[in-house]
């Protein structure tokens, strides 16, 4: 081995702990909004190579050094980690696959606690370093592992905080390996047995670490750029969504069993108990701490609008902004907690109260909205006369079952986040079933529609003059 191969693998170490601390940093900021960054896959796929390229140098080392043990164990290591990289980013990019995320991370997982208990007790175990990262590797994987067995016993935003604390802790096993690569240099220089290389293969080193650092730059820019984006438009969302919650009255619904449902309720203007008047479900995409129930209508962007006072005069209405809770959702989304069912309970509670035309019952939602605008009319039809479906999806099964009921849904046919297919398969099962929905599909666009879709020629004179037979 060489002095200038061991820096080698200390540089490439020291770039992966910038891209995990990095990482965790913009995790503790915005949680898994990380992933909804439209760069997110390039950065995985970027942050990956450079943080693969020091284990890959470790291989070298373990088998110059003759420690088989940990050379095979880290090979192991090496494949599950590449496994589960490709898994996540079939996720992330093509939005299936999602079942088999747990079982790869459990494998992923079993071969980092193979990978340390081979540095803490194979003869390489000699070293103190090596030994100390095995163990500290074991203690990681076994917490990740942990988070993983016991996900269904644990309040989401506690394990959400533990997967955080523990990842931003992961990156001490570079550390420490870096502490144990410097050991060997001194070695060297001790012994004096720094075995000398070409000056091919030393330009060739160089040009690796100039790469590998514009690589983890310009990416990290970027990212950082989509970050700033976000969370510059989470604040405006956030204020939008304040201002709507003043005009809305806050409602709770508890049915039978005692669950409980809160929500949000705006009355027609100059409201009038001897007429009736439609109702708007405008379902948000929320979803956001327990505590927090403004942020639990975040994204209800048909309640914004149809509650502006021009809106309300035109089209007099009741709107419904359930709120989303932590950890759940409306349906739509396979292996995804719901709280449907509690809607639809507040929803026809209200006709005991207020004069609602039971006909005239509207749904519409972005997103997470969307999924639950076509799962409500897909199981029960019978309480809405129309929909207007954003960027959502649903089992192209069910279609056939949304019977009088008025859809016109949109979607960008570049949208990452959710794949256009989940509208073009729900339309093109309608029209299968003899049924005729409207679609509106903006090309070149992604998920950020809404802009577009709201002020959509005719959109709302369409919805209002949907009445179930």
């Amino acid at each position: 081995m060489n002095t200038k191969l061991y820096t080698f693998g200390i540089f490439f170490l020291s770039l992966a702990i910038a891209c995990g601390l990095f990482q965790g940093f913009l995790s503790f900021e915005i949680g898994k909004g990380i992933y909804t960054l439209d760069s997110i896959v390039i950065w995985i796929i970027g942050a990956s190579i450079i943080s693969i390229v020091g284990p890959v140098f470790l291989l070298k080392y373990f088998h110059y050094r003759k420690y088989w043990y940990a050379f095979y164990a880290a090979i192991i290591a090496l494949i599950t980690n590449l496994a589960y990289i490709v898994v996540l980013c079939c996720i992330l990019t093509l939005k299936q696959g999602i079942s088999y995320y747990k079982p790869v991370s459990i494998v992923f997982l079993c071969g980092q606690i193979i990978y340390g208990i081979s540095l803490l007790f194979s003869d390489n175990g000699k070293s103190f370093w090596l030994k100390i990262a095995g163990a500290y590797i074991l203690a990681i994987a076994i917490t990740f592992l942990s988070t993983i067995i016991w996900s269904a016993s644990v309040q989401q935003d506690v394990l959400e905080r533990i997967t955080q604390c523990t990842s931003l802790a992961a990156n001490m096993i570079p550390v420490l390996l870096i502490m144990h690569l410097r050991t060997e240099i001194k070695l060297l220089k001790t012994d004096n047995v720094d075995i000398p290389i070409t000056g091919a293969l030393t330009d060739r080193l160089a040009h690796a670490k100039m790469a590998g650092l514009i690589i983890t730059i310009a990416l990290g820019i970027l990212i950082i750029c989509q970050w700033r984006s976000q969370v510059y438009w989470g604040k405006r969302n956030f204020e939008s969504t304040k201002a709507l919650a003043r005009i809305f009255e806050a409602r709770i619904f508890v049915n039978s069993k005692g669950d409980t449902l809160r929500y949000r309720l705006l009355k027609p203007l100059n409201y009038d108990p001897k007429k009736r008047y439609p109702l708007v479900i405008s379902l948000p995409f929320g979803g956001q701490p327990g505590t927090d129930t403004i942020r639990q209508i975040e994204g209800a962007a048909a309640a914004e609008i149809l509650s502006a006072d021009e809106n309300r005069k035109k089209y007099p209405a009741f709107i419904f902004i359930p709120n989303c809770p932590a950890g759940s959702g409306w349906g739509g989304i396979p292996n995804y907690p719901s709280v449907d069912t509690l809607v639809y309970k507040a929803i026809t509670a209200l006709d005991t109260v207020f004069s609602i035309d039971e006909k005239r019952r509207y749904v519409t939602g972005i997103s997470r909205g969307g999924y639950g605008s076509w799962h409500f009319i897909c199981t029960r039809p019978d309480l809405f006369a129309a929909a207007i479906p954003v960027c959502g999806g649903e089992d192209p099964a069910l279609a056939s079952k949304i019977v009088n009921v008025a859809v016109w849904a949109f979607h960008g046919a570049k949208d990452q986040n959710v794949p256009v297919s989940g509208s073009r398969g729900m339309i093109e099962g309608m029209k299968k079933a003899g049924l005729q929905p409207k679609y509106t599909e903006f090309a070149g666009e992604g998920h950020n529609i809404w802009y577009q879709v709201s002020i959509t020629p005719g959109l709302w004179d369409w919805l209002f003059a949907q009445k179930r037979e």
